[in-house]
């Protein structure tokens, strides 16, 4: 591993914008669907089944016609027997998906289903685009699916079969706001 780097994941330093240590940067979430408004209130989870139309919980979204899951990318790093950048995204699916997964989310049986196309519904990094093609991965009870990018030539696609490397994720970091100095340099 790289030296810089195993020393920043074992650092107590935090970032000036938003207090996290660089290891707990190295899971970011997005808190909606980018189609989502701003002003669409978080509810908990139980309003998806209590509540007809729009609603938007910690892991599931109706939007319109327009269905979401909460889920994962997760994008290795270069050289470091298995560390992961996690980045908690939303996964637009079929109505179809949708209903069979929260059936399945009930029961916590989810892992039947398999893997199901959908679209990454965040711009990652920000600016990057519109929807990306993906197959959704399910996972054990307890775990969120993982987006797996299907476009081959995507960055995206990329960064999750050849893995990110310092500087790489440094940018990432930086196009999300951190201040990437309070965390890599010395005080």
């Amino acid at each position: 591993m790289d030296a810089h780097l195993a020393r920043m994941l074992s650092s107590s330093r935090q970032c000036r914008c938003c207090g996290a240590t660089f290891a707990q940067l190295l899971s970011l979430s997005c808190d909606r669907p980018d189609i989502c408004p701003a002003d669409m209130p978080v509810q908990d989870n139980t309003a998806v089944f209590a509540t007809d139309g729009d609603v938007l919980t910690e892991d599931f979204c109706r939007f319109g016609s327009l269905r979401f899951l909460r889920a994962v990318l997760a994008i290795p790093l270069a050289d470091t027997g298995g560390e992961e950048f996690i980045l908690g995204t939303w996964a637009g699916v079929s109505e179809d998906v949708f209903d069979d997964y929260l059936d399945l989310f009930e029961l916590r049986e989810i892992e039947s289903m398999g893997s199901r196309p959908a679209w990454l519904s965040n711009q990652i990094p920000p600016e990057s685009g519109g929807p990306l093609a993906c197959m959704l991965h399910m996972r054990p009870e307890g775990e969120y699916p993982e987006l797996q990018v299907s476009e081959v030539n995507h960055d995206l696609a990329r960064m999750q079969e050849l893995g990110l490397d310092l500087d790489d994720l440094l940018g990432v970091l930086h196009a999300y706001g951190h201040d990437l100095a309070s965390l890599v340099y010395d005080s």
